[in-house]
């Protein structure tokens, strides 16, 4: 299944690159044509074998293999990369349909947009650390040039820069753990690194730099000035991918690497991995209350959000891992649906200066429906699938660390404040001399928006569907 959606891929960017510039309603009636092909074959992986309650797939065969380094193409399609997946090629069709009002180099975007759905796949899939290294730096590029060619204020290139160097600096520290992983063990493949009994001191140093390597994605203070500035000066298709998948990378490659390889080293540095996520928490979300451009606000919520799940993946409790992924679902469709709101509204007033907006509920109501809906949603609301996902997380942070779970607290606390400031000063109030009338949001906006509603609603009432898929899978893997 996986070999189907790397054929479709390829086949994909192959074809978009014979379709000539000039026929932009070809190229993208084929991109959204191919990036539901995709989705749907991703779906089709929940029908994998499966094998006590987990799903398997794997499969693998070898590039070099020479006495002292072993190196295969291996991957594991199983309970935790298949939603992953899913939620990659379902944002991705999100992301075409939002690209579909770009006016210029419309080829060239569409062909990054694919070919970081082909490095995301991988990414989430194979089970060799080198392998999930070069498919997390081939990611730079097709990010970097998104927002360098596209971005939306003049500060792009700087933002790019920014995003391309802190990233680098993080994966140098990953170069070198799994260069000592060679160096000591001659294969970087999980399930040999799991049979092997390695020395504690050893352990230790490799968690810290292939740790420090993913540190910078989630990503962690002091480490985060990147991503406010890449949301600002990114466009909308860009900070849909940052939010809603690239940023899932560093916290799937903490709990398919770090909690499963190097479970000893995972408890000795859990205080320091606990005190930095709790200080990312809090200083993220008193940040966000001084911000006055609508992507700030929304970025650096997406910190504390993110900071939040990566606690309870350390702290190995079954209710905290399992509120972890859930919450991983529900921030990329949150905060990718917030992004593209912030985008509709950019289109249309050319400012994202939240001073500017006011009274916009007498001007755009189904505009305004859909901001309120996922501010409740950003916030932990009843009825959505980030409110099951936070109250899983916290009880089983609770039950592991009382007093973490409860300063964690405060970051819900001020999710509430500023998810709440964000609404009334945009949707009520009166209507500023800056605001006049605009079309509310179309046919194609709505069928952007609207599913996204739809997924976040009926998990938020159904969760189990998903909590049932990791229960046993997380208890055999992790606990």
């Amino acid at each position: 299944m996986l070999f189907a959606l790397n054929s479709i891929n390829i086949f994909t960017i192959v074809y978009l690159l014979f379709i000539p510039n000039t026929q932009g309603v070809k190229l993208k009636n084929v991109s959204l044509i191919m990036a539901g092909v995709t989705l749907l074959t991703s779906i089709l992986l929940l029908k994998s074998p499966s094998t006590l309650g987990i799903y398997l797939n794997t499969n693998s065969f070898n590039i070099i293999s020479l006495p002292s380094i072993q190196l295969s193409y291996s991957y594991l399609i199983d309970n935790l990369s298949i939603i992953f997946i899913i939620l990659t090629t379902f944002l991705t069709l999100i992301v075409i349909m939002t690209a579909r009002n770009v006016k210029y180099r419309v080829k060239e975007m569409y062909l990054l947009i694919f070919v970081s759905e082909l490095l995301l796949v991988n990414a989430f899939t194979v089970t060799e650390i080198i392998l999930f290294y070069i498919f997390f730096e081939a990611l730079l590029v097709p990010i970097f040039l998104l927002i360098g060619i596209w971005g939306s204020q003049r500060n792009k290139i700087f933002a790019a820069n920014q995003f391309f160097i802190y990233t680098l600096f993080g994966s140098f520290f990953m170069l070198i753990g799994i260069i000592l992983i060679y160096l000591f063990i001659g294969s970087s493949n999980i399930f040999i690194l799991k049979n092997y009994i390695i020395n504690f001191e050893l352990e230790k140093i490799l968690f810290l730099l292939l740790f420090l390597g993913m540190y910078n994605k989630i990503p962690m203070i002091p480490l985060h000035l990147w991503l406010p500035q890449a949301h600002v000066e990114a466009p909308t298709t860009g900070s849909i991918l940052l939010a809603g998948i690239l940023l899932k990378l560093g916290s799937y490659g903490f709990l398919r690497f770090l909690v499963f390889l190097f479970p000893k080293a995972c408890f000795y540095f859990l205080p320091l991995i606990i005190a930095l996520t709790m200080i990312s928490i809090v200083f993220s979300s008193i940040t966000v209350l001084r911000q006055i451009d609508l992507k700030r606000i929304v970025a650096y919520s997406s910190i504390a959000h993110m900071n939040f799940l990566v606690s309870a993946i350390f702290v190995k409790n079954l209710l905290a891992l399992t509120g972890s992924l859930l919450l991983q679902i529900a921030h990329g469709l949150s905060s990718s649906a917030l992004f593209f709101i912030v985008g509709i509204l950019y289109d249309r007033y050319k400012t994202r200066n939240i001073y500017y907006y006011s009274g916009l509920v007498t001007i755009l109501p189904f505009l305004c429906f859909f901001l309120f809906i996922f501010s409740l949603a950003n916030l932990g609301f009843p009825g959505t699938v980030n409110f099951v996902s936070e109250l899983l997380l916290f009880l089983g942070l609770f039950k592991a660390l009382p007093s973490i779970a409860i300063l964690s607290l405060s970051g819900i606390f001020f999710s509430a404040i500023y998810s709440f400031i964000l609404v009334t000063r945009i949707a009520f109030g009166p209507a500023t001399s800056f605001i006049r009338y605009y079309y509310d949001i179309t046919r194609r906006e709505f069928l952007i928006l609207f599913p996204i509603t739809f997924l976040s609603i009926i998990t938020g009432f159904m969760p189990k569907y998903l909590t049932s898929y990791w229960t046993f899978y997380l208890t055999v893997w992790y606990l």
